[in-house]
């Protein structure tokens, strides 16, 4: 009996919350993901750090420590990458994308990279970007029943607009399209003047606008220094040809017959770093050119389902237009 189809979907940062505690560790098998993971924790004990074990196994969740930067992205990478060996059990996997960070795990998940090389990059860039000043915004642009909010729209564009009339200080541009959310970023000037501005709104329990914890102002202009230092530290990273299909920022699809290494990793220390990462896009392109049984959202956590059910609704996929229907067709999946 053959497999269901899925396109995976790797989350970003924020994913790890204290829900998630001991997630690596309940998830992760033996093979050369553990072997990346020793040498991740050999290295953490060289400079006088916390292991990534010791951080996952910890008897409660500490902020300070759980949603620092370099922590949060490893926990969430190797994550991530022991949940998809799980769900390769049950599904077959045809096509990988990732939500800003996921991209650096969706390159090892295809095949694009090995573990030890994908770790390298995701600790480098985690390392480079705390040194970046200012921070992202999360907004919605739909109402409860995931429909689209053009009032929310504009009144969003507006404010962005008036932000970037008035110079440098505010600087701040779409940072991550997320189904019907965004994820604006900016200047520490901008942050302030985008959570006073912005309308409020209200999703079930959580309320719009907030500001995403410990996250610089990534896929922006602001984070060029974070690129050219990237470039030279990781000139040499051995990109290869993926294995299976990798969907990028752009929603653009590298195949495992026509992929460029050289061109992956060009895109990875450039455009994924300072351009707007479109997620929206990548998962479009997983259902028009795919059309896969299941759209697989990946550990840890599952905050990546509602901006893939947005996105389904806004294109109708498989007639699928309203929130209830799409639970019950069961396209959308984290297990």
């Amino acid at each position: 009996m053959s497999k269901p189809t899925a396109v995976l979907f790797c989350p970003g940062r924020g994913s790890y919350g204290k829900d998630e505690l001991g997630f690596v560790g309940r998830t992760l098998r033996p093979g050369p993901l553990t072997e990346a993971l020793d040498a991740c924790d050999a290295w953490r004990r060289s400079q006088g750090r916390p292991t990534l074990r010791e951080i996952d196994g910890a008897d409660k969740f500490r902020p300070g420590l759980h949603l620092d930067g370099e922590n949060a992205a490893e926990l969430i990478w190797f994550g991530t990458l022991a949940h998809m060996e799980q769900l390769a059990e049950r599904y077959e996997i045809v096509a990988v994308a990732g939500n800003s960070m996921g991209w650096y795990t969706a390159l090892p998940a295809s095949g694009a990279l090995d573990p030890v090389s994908g770790w390298r990059l995701v600790a480098t860039m985690a390392a480079l970007q705390k040194q970046v000043k200012g921070g992202q915004v999360l907004m919605t642009n739909v109402d409860d029943e995931w429909r689209a909010s053009m009032e929310l729209k504009v009144a969003t564009l507006a404010v962005l607009d008036a932000l970037r009339d008035r110079g440098a200080e505010t600087f701040c541009d779409y940072s991550i399209r997320l189904g019907g959310h965004v994820v604006l970023a900016g200047t520490e000037a901008a942050i302030t003047e985008m959570l006073t501005r912005l309308p409020k709104a209200k999703l079930g329990d959580r309320e719009f606008p907030f500001r995403l914890a410990g996250h610089g102002p990534f896929h922006t202009p602001l984070c060029q220094p974070v690129s050219e230092q990237a470039q030279a530290m990781l000139a040499d990273l051995p990109v290869a040809m993926p294995r299976c299909h990798l969907i990028d920022g752009f929603g653009n699809v590298h195949s495992p017959w026509s992929a460029d290494p050289r061109e992956l990793l060009r895109y990875t220390l450039r455009e994924q770093v300072t351009e707007t990462f479109d997620f929206t896009a990548c998962v479009r392109t997983a259902m028009r050119e795919f059309q896969p049984d299941v759209l697989l959202c990946a550990g840890p956590g599952a905050s990546l389902r509602a901006p893939v059910g947005h996105t389904v609704l806004a294109e109708g996929w498989r007639g699928i237009t309203d929130k209830q229907a799409l639970i019950a067709a069961q396209v959308v999946a984290t297990a």
